[in-house]
């Protein structure tokens, strides 16, 4: 008995019922690597912001600032106001004694002054925040500096200082004012993507506040 062959409208069918399936797994691949795509970045943008906050956690905290130093230590913070309250992006420059000693051997000393700052990008939306670091401070040979781009997309970079009972928005140590107490930080960071946008608050206490 003569097998019986698939029609055109069986053939016709087939592939239609086949091209629908091979674009429903499509879709699900698809949709698949968007969102494996949308956790990594997202986890990239808050890795960033731990890692910034962490570290300002670090060097504020051996904030160091003494009255006679020679004019050697500093520890000034401006705000830029006229950004907005949601969109601004302070300036800090102090010394601390968290300098991190990479080559062990190389005569370095703990204290440097460090610098944090936001670097408009060209549309001005957002920007760059910028770590600049001064070694050798204390010493008479020249000072090495290095910069280091801590994150891209910053659309705020808050800072705060603690003055008694009161937060005040920009601090300059002075022989009858040292340190504040405290600092606040906020970090900002755009979203990547469909990634949400990040924001994050710490306050640092500074033990060596008061000391003059």
């Amino acid at each position: 008995m003569a097998q019986r062959g698939f029609t055109l409208i069986e053939v016709v069918v087939a592939i239609g019922l086949l091209a629908i399936v091979m674009t429903l797994v499509y879709g699900a691949f698809a949709r698949s690597v968007d969102v494996t795509r949308d956790t990594a970045e997202a986890s990239e943008r808050m890795r960033q912001v731990q890692v910034i906050t962490e570290r300002l956690v670090d060097e504020l905290s051996a904030a160091y600032w003494f009255a006679d130093n020679g004019g050697r230590g500093r520890f000034e913070g401006s705000s830029d106001t006229a950004a907005g309250a949601d969109t601004r992006r302070d300036r800090l420059v102090w010394t601390t004694f968290a300098h991190r000693r990479y080559v062990a051997d190389r005569p370095e000393s703990d204290v440097s002054q460090i610098e944090y700052r936001v670097e408009a990008d060209p549309d001005g939306a957002t920007g760059r925040l910028v770590r600049e670091e001064r070694s050798n401070v204390l010493s008479d040979a020249p000072w090495a500096v290095q910069t280091d781009d801590m994150a891209e997309g910053v659309t705020e970079f808050k800072l705060r200082y603690l003055a008694g009972a009161d937060w005040v928005d920009a601090w300059e140590a002075k022989p009858r004012q040292g340190l504040p107490r405290a600092v606040e930080v906020t970090v900002g960071l755009a979203g990547v993507g469909r990634a949400p946008a990040e924001r994050v608050r710490t306050v640092v206490a500074l033990p060596l506040a008061g000391t003059r």
